[in-house]
C-alpha cells in the first residue's frame, strides 16, 4: 500500500479528525467492474467512471467495498486498491467508506481498518465477520470494543450484510454503538418496519450522537426518512441513482402524491433490478447507456436471457416516465 506521506496524508489520527461529518441522503453500494479475462482482473477504467457517474447524479458519499462490490472475492490487496482508486477519483467532491472486516483474527482485521482508515471517510464493521454466527451479543460487543481500540480515533460504521448469513444488531447495541463517537455510519438491513423503527429510535434515544442511519431496504425509504433518518445506501443507486436522490432530496419538500409516485415506481424497480445482480447492473447500464462494462462477475457465471432484457427495458422506460412527470434530470454515465 502507498505511503501515507506518500497520498499527500498524515497519520490515521489526523485524518480521522479532518473528516466531515457523514452527510445524509444517497449512499451507492459501489459495484466492481471486471474485465472479461481469464483473471477477471478489475477494470479501473470502469470504476473510474461509475464514481464520476454516482458524483453527477448527485449522491451524498459512496460506499466501497461492500457486498455489491464483491467483497468476499476481493483480497485485501484489492480492497485498499480500490478503496483508494474510487477515493482519487471523488478528490473531496464526496466522502468514501469501505468494508474493512474480512477474513483474519481480530488483529488482523484490524490492521486493514487502520490501513482503510488512511483512505476512507470511514471504515465499516460487517457484522456477521467479527464474531461467530452463535456467539452471543456480548461477544459481538466485546470483539467490536477491541477492534476500537486496536484502531486509534478512525471512524468506523456497521453493515449487516446479508451474506453468507445477517447478523442484525439489536436496539441495545445501536444504541451503544450511538452512544461512541466512533461510530458514524450505519447501514440497516431490518426486514420489516418496526424493526427498523426500533432500532432507528434507539439511535436517537442518544444525545448529539454521530450515528447516521441508512436503510438498505428500498420499499422502507419513505418509513425511514418520515421517523427522522438519514437516507438510503442500496443496490437501486446502481440503476438510476438520480431517482433516489430525489426521493431523499427534493422528496421531502413536494407533496403526498408526488412522494408516493416516486415511492411505487422505485419499490416496484427494486424486485426486478435485483434479479441476477449485480450482473443486471453492468448489463444495464452497458445496453440502454453504451457503459463500457463487461457482463463479468467473480461470484457467479451469469447471462441475462432475452425475457431479463425485456424487464431491465421496461424498468428503463417506467424510470423515465416518472422522471419526467417529477422533474427529475437523467444523467447518462458515459456523459462526462
Amino acid at each position: 500500500m502507498a505511503s501515507a506521506a506518500r497520498r499527500g496524508l498524515t497519520t490515521a489520527g489526523s485524518v480521522a479528525a479532518s473528516r466531515r461529518t457523514i452527510p445524509d441522503g444517497v449512499w451507492p453500494t459501489m459495484i466492481t467492474p471486471f474485465l472479461s479475462n481469464k483473471e477477471k482482473s478489475i477494470d479501473w477504467k470502469g470504476l473510474d467512471m461509475l464514481t464520476e457517474w454516482y458524483i453527477r447524479s448527485g449522491v451524498a458519499g459512496i460506499f466501497s467495498v461492500c457486498l455489491s462490490s464483491e467483497m468476499f472475492q476481493l483480497t485485501n490487496k484489492e480492497r485498499i486498491e480500490i478503496a483508494q482508486r474510487v477515493v482519487d477519483k471523488a478528490a473531496g467532491r464526496v466522502p468514501v467508506v469501505a468494508g474493512a472486516t474480512f477474513e483474519g483474527n481480530l488483529d488482523e482485521q484490524a490492521q486493514l481498518m487502520r490501513d482503510m482508515g488512511q483512505i476512507a471517510s470511514a471504515v465499516i464493521i460487517i457484522t456477521n465477520q467479527i464474531a461467530a454466527m452463535d456467539d452471543s451479543d456480548e461477544v459481538w460487543l466485546s470483539n467490536a470494543q477491541k477492534l476500537l481500540d486496536l484502531t486509534g480515533d478512525i471512524p468506523v460504521g456497521i453493515y449487516e450484510t446479508p451474506i453468507p448469513k445477517v447478523r442484525s444488531l439489536t436496539p441495545a447495541m445501536l444504541k451503544w454503538a450511538a452512544s461512541n463517537d466512533r461510530f458514524v455510519f450505519h447501514k440497516d438491513t431490518s426486514l420489516d418496519t418496526a424493526t427498523m423503527i426500533n432500532k432507528l429510535k434507539a439511535v436517537q434515544s442518544v444525545e448529539s450522537t454521530k450515528l447516521k442511519f441508512f436503510t438498505a431496504k428500498t420499499q422502507f425509504v419513505k418509513t425511514l426518512l418520515d421517523n427522522g433518518g438519514n437516507g438510503f445506501s442500496g443496490v437501486i443507486a446502481n440503476f438510476f441513482p438520480w431517482m433516489m436522490v430525489w426521493m431523499t432530496g427534493k422528496g421531502r419538500e413536494v407533496g403526498e402524491k408526488e412522494r408516493e409516485k416516486m415511492h411505487r415506481f422505485l419499490s416496484v424497480s427494486d424486485r426486478v433490478l435485483a434479479h441476477k445482480y449485480p450482473t443486471s447492473a453492468k448489463v444495464y447500464l452497458n445496453k440502454f447507456y453504451n457503459a463500457p462494462l463487461a457482463p463479468v462477475s467473480r461470484i457467479f457465471d451469469v447471462t441475462l436471457n432475452e425475457q431479463d432484457l425485456m424487464s431491465l427495458e421496461s424498468m428503463k422506460e417506467y424510470m423515465e416516465e416518472t422522471a419526467k412527470e417529477l422533474g427529475v434530470a437523467i444523467v447518462d454515465p458515459t456523459s462526462q
